[in-house]
This record gives structure tokens, sequence and C-alpha cells, in this order.
């Protein structure tokens, strides 16, 4: 198994959030590299659609945590909305907004033209990555159900297409 200096990189400063996380007594469940994704019963988005285990299962898809608060959110979300825009074969991308008020993060997509899916479904979805709480956070899940490197903090454009790619099969890590 090779990697590429991107994925040293992200390994390095994943496990310097889990150290720091465990050292201030906050450590979170964290799954391990690849585990299988136990998908949730039921999502809610703030469009009002809802989306079953059965709507995820046997697809990629990349998860991305955030907050309309967060400046490095905004330039990561952009980086997002553009590879789903340019490329067909960007994987299906689902966002679970850290807000507690749809109207406040539907008003936000709405300004900055961002056109993908959202919940407001934190816990379970943490729960179900093995995400801590750092924003944003990308989690890629291939169509068999293996959860890829999560990663902490704002990426590239070219960093996401590279989760999207090892989603989707593309890319071997």
């Amino acid at each position: 198994m090779t990697t590429t200096p991107f994925l040293r990189r992200r390994q390095w400063l994943a496990a310097v959030a889990a150290l720091t996380a465990a050292r201030d007594g906050k450590a979170q469940q964290v799954l391990p590299p690849e585990a299988q994704m136990k998908w949730p019963e039921r999502t809610d988005l703030i469009d009002g659609r809802t989306r079953t285990a059965a709507d995820w299962e046997g697809k990629p898809l990349l998860v991305v945590f955030w907050a309309v608060h967060c400046p490095f959110c905004l330039r990561h979300n952009a980086h997002l909305q553009r590879l789903l825009n340019e490329r067909s074969d960007f994987p299906p991308v689902l966002t679970v907004a850290q807000d507690r008020h749809a109207a406040t993060v539907e008003r936000y997509l709405q300004s900055h033209g961002y056109r993908f899916d959202v919940t407001l479904d934190e816990p379970t979805w943490r729960r179900a990555l093995g995400v801590r709480r750092v924003i944003p956070s990308t989690v890629p899940v291939n169509a068999h159900g293996r959860i890829g490197l999560r990663v902490p903090g704002e990426m590239f454009l070219e960093d996401l297409l590279q989760l999207g790619q090892w989603a989707n099969g593309a890319a071997r890590t």
C-alpha cells in the first residue's frame, strides 16, 4: 500500500488532533481507519426531504461537517460546490451543519450559491463516522461502505477531489 504525500500529511494531522483531544480529556470514540459504515436509519434534510439507510447503501458519499460561522468552512464549501458543478464523476455529498436553525443555514446556502444536501443531525453522523468536533471535517465513504480517512480542517480543491476519487474507487490509498 502506497500513500501520497497528501495522505501522509493528513494522517499525521489526524493523529496530532486525536492525541490533543485525548490529552485534554475530551477523547471521543474514533472508529479504526477504513471501518465499515453503519448508516443512520433516518436523516432529515433541511429542505424537507428524508433519507434512509437504504438510500446510502451501495453508493459512494462524501460527508462534510461545517458551520455557518466558520470562515474555513466557507472556503472549504466553495471548493466542494465547484467540484459538484464541474465534475460529473464527483460522488454525492451530504453536509452536516453544526448549526441548530435550518432557516439560518438555508440563508447561508442561498447567499453563497451552495446546492448540496444538508442535515442538522450532527450527533448521529458524528457517531456513525467516528468524527471529532473539528470543522470543517471531511469523510469519504465508498460504495462498499468503507469509511476512508477522516480529514479535519479546511482542504484544497485537489484534496477534496482526491477524497472524492477514493470514495468512487478510482484512487487507492
